[in-house]
């Protein structure tokens, strides 16, 4: 039985047990906020995942570990690994990690976010990739699952003035492939059109401006795990010091 489902269908919790019972209005929230067309969500990309069913989801709940755990988890990613392979470039892995926390303090989730890459990464069977560095202090560094290196990021209720990544009441995931960026390189032209528009629009939605690891020349172009948690503020860090690496 699939892990994942569409943003074509709605999750439904059922007999069996499939999805925990806070997931329909953890979703509900979710696609609400993208496709709010009065606020108009900054990720145009996202919003047309979510409008052609190009966004894919999946449940991680500790509290049921057999069903939503780790390894179910694990499972989710390689499915989802094979299914971003096919079909449109742009698809997207959205994880949403419950039960919902509304009060969460952002620093709770900043840790959950990074304690659940090691837990993935502690059972990953898969070589890391040939050409990626193992080494957190590389600026070349970022993370790998099942053979495939990932941009992945969180959101949490805990942001406040980056309302850009608060996507509903509980710490979401968000996975990509490579091949979501393929024709969106940062020396294109529509790579740059692309990241000037999310930065204007993020400039707009949120209440503090685009982070400085997102789009700065100074920080943009190496350490990109920065980007996976960012702050609420403007703060930035020592960049050898990744979370993954405990």
């Amino acid at each position: 039985m699939s892990r994942l489902w569409p943003a074509t269908e709605q999750p439904q919790t059922d007999v069996l047990g499939r999805f925990p019972g806070w997931i329909s209005q953890t979703y509900e929230a979710f696609a609400g906020k993208l496709l709010d067309k009065e606020r108009g969500y900054p990720c145009y990309f996202g919003v047309q995942g979510q409008q052609r069913g190009n966004n894919w989801f999946t449940v991680f709940d500790a509290s049921f570990p057999a069903e939503h755990g780790v390894r179910a988890l694990a499972d989710a990613l390689v499915e989802f690994r094979e299914q971003a392979r096919r079909g449109p470039k742009r698809q997207t892995l959205i994880v949403f990690a419950g039960p919902p926390e509304p009060r969460a303090e952002l620093a709770d989730h900043h840790a959950a976010f990074w304690t659940l890459l090691r837990d993935l990464s502690a059972i990953d069977t898969e070589p890391w990739p040939e050409g990626f560095p193992t080494d957190t202090a590389d600026p070349a560094w970022q993370w790998c699952f099942a053979g495939e290196p990932w941009f992945t990021f969180m959101a949490s209720p805990g942001y406040h003035h980056r309302d850009s990544r608060n996507l509903g009441p509980c710490l979401t995931l968000v996975f990509q492939t490579r091949r979501v960026f393929e024709g969106l390189g940062g020396s294109t032209v529509a790579g740059q059109a692309a990241k000037q528009r999310i930065r204007e629009d993020l400039e707009r939605y949120d209440t503090v401006p685009p982070h400085p690891y997102l789009g700065d020349p100074m920080f943009s172009s190496v350490h990109k795990w920065r980007q996976y948690a960012l702050p609420d503020d403007q703060s930035v860090g020592i960049p050898e010091k990744c979370p993954f690496a405990g």
